[in-house]
């Protein structure tokens, strides 16, 4: 009985994070309430609050989720990047994996439109820098890895590395996903992470 009621709460667990999403894409984060996630799937708002105490906790734990739903469902094609061209196609990879859906492209903008300079995000953002496999640890790890192999430079400023080539990939995804971006999405990564990462390379 205790197994079924623990599968039974991660099962409502999940549903939250599903309804939280619809909505904070749908409705925006600042406007979406714990009542309005309550009343998408017929639920209590005390029921909402038992499994995420605030806001902020539900919107950290819907990234940790997608961002780990998608890292397995990429890992199943692709292994971790070990070169410098494993790392280019786990990322063409990925950018096929969040445009191929609409809850993905969803997803994608909620995060890109939320206001990350305000102060309540900063929670958020800890728990997305903590993240192993979130796009910019998976980047830093390769190339910190790559650069005590001597693959680059020794004087090569990773974590600048790292900023250009994530904060690119994203901007080359909106702009597809807006189909704003004019050429393909794969061919434009594969250049953009060609040209920095051939500047570093021993």
């Amino acid at each position: 009985m205790a197994r079924r009621t623990k599968a039974e709460a991660e099962q409502t667990r999940l549903k939250i994070l599903r309804a939280a999403l619809d909505l904070f894409a749908a409705k925006g984060y600042d406007r979406t309430t714990f009542e309005d996630v309550a009343r998408r799937i017929r639920l209590t708002k005390g029921a909402v609050y038992w499994h995420f105490k605030t806001k902020p906790d539900l919107l950290t734990e819907l990234v940790s989720y997608m961002t780990q739903l998608h890292t397995e469902q990429v890992g199943r094609a692709l292994p971790h990047p070990e070169t410098l061209d494993g790392l280019t196609a786990h990322f063409v990879a990925r950018a096929k994996l969040i445009t191929a859906t609409p809850a993905n492209r969803r997803y994608f903008l909620m995060m890109r439109h939320l206001d990350w300079p305000s102060a309540k995000f900063e929670p958020v953002k800890r728990r997305i820098r903590q993240v192993t496999t979130g796009p910019f640890a998976i980047v830093e790890n390769t190339l910190n890895a790559l650069k005590r192999e001597g693959v680059l430079r020794a004087d090569t400023d990773v974590a600048t590395v790292t900023s250009v080539l994530v904060v690119m990939w994203l901007g080359l995804i909106e702009h597809d996903i807006s189909k704003c971006l004019g050429v393909g999405l794969t061919h434009a990564i594969e250049m953009g992470f060609h040209v920095v990462l051939n500047s570093v390379k021993a």
